[in-house]
């Protein structure tokens, strides 16, 4: 597959709804394809077409959890809207509080949580084509999300590779701490049969006022659950950029680097003598 073939197979797969979409977009496929690195840095077509195609699953995978945060946002406005008129016509004055759950809410937010985890998972296994190694997930060990990737490397690289590894393992150990949190929320969706810590829809009688879903932290703070999906979203888009910027360098030509173009400038990134 050509560069001319792989920008079709991005136009008719992948479509921008909004602007954390071309986000994801530029700082996966738009910059590996940009980068030309079937010609700088793959010498095996089928390698190629390999990291080529988990790439391009991330992406799917990225994209599906924006339409959660997207049909969430959505979906909360309309309940909250109509949970309050609802509540107007209750005449029981002696109650100060209603409280309610949706299901359609944690079904986005089981979802959302769902692919940012299988994002991570196929992550990892970028990694594979490019650098020799036989990741199968972002998985955790010794309760740490990460490490498996971090003794990959250090294991299975080659020692002309290992000194250009350091800061992408730098990089996941920094992060360590908020992976394992967002998995650990993912797990216990799938484990617990929800998370427990997102508080339910309250209606006020004394305000009048419906309070959305916050999700509560373990640190004693708690969030709007809206822009705790939409700060996660951002954040491991910009992780997932820098585990891919990080470990196409260590496989880059020596004395060549890779800078990132101004803004909605194509291609996204380019390389450079350093």
């Amino acid at each position: 597959m050509n560069q001319k073939e792989e920008q079709m197979t991005l136009g008719l797969v992948v479509e921008a709804k909004d602007k954390v979409d071309s986000e994801i977009i530029n700082s996966v496929l738009n910059m590996i394809v940009g980068l030309n690195l079937d010609n700088i840095v793959f010498r095996d077509k089928k390698m190629w077409e390999n990291y080529f195609g988990k790439n391009l699953n991330l992406t799917k995978s990225l994209l599906k959890a924006n339409e959660h945060y997207r049909k969430y946002f959505i979906e909360e406005k309309k309940f909250l809207k109509q949970y309050r008129k609802k509540c107007l016509k209750d005449k029981n004055t002696n109650l100060s509080f209603l409280t309610t759950d949706s299901v359609a809410l944690n079904t986005e937010i089981d979802g959302f949580l769902s692919q940012i985890k299988s994002s991570l998972d196929t992550l990892a296994t970028t990694l594979n084509p490019l650098l020799g190694l036989s990741l199968n997930g972002w998985h955790k060990v010794k309760s740490k999300s990460g490490v498996g990737v971090i003794n990959s490397l250090e294991k299975n690289l080659d020692n002309t590779l290992k000194g250009k590894a350091s800061t992408l393992k730098e990089t996941i150990k920094n992060n360590m701490e908020s992976i394992t949190y967002i998995v650990g929320l993912r797990d216990k969706v799938h484990h617990q049969g929800g998370l427990k810590c997102i508080t339910e829809i309250t209606y006020e009688f004394k305000y009048k006022k419906v309070i959305p879903q916050y999700i509560l932290h373990p640190n004693n703070t708690k969030e709007l659950t809206k822009d705790f999906i939409l700060r996660t979203i951002n954040e491991i888009v910009l992780f997932t950029n820098q585990i891919l910027f990080l470990s196409i360098l260590i496989k880059a030509p020596n004395g060549m680097g890779i800078k990132k173009n101004e803004e909605d400038k194509y291609p996204p990134y380019n390389w450079v003598i350093l």
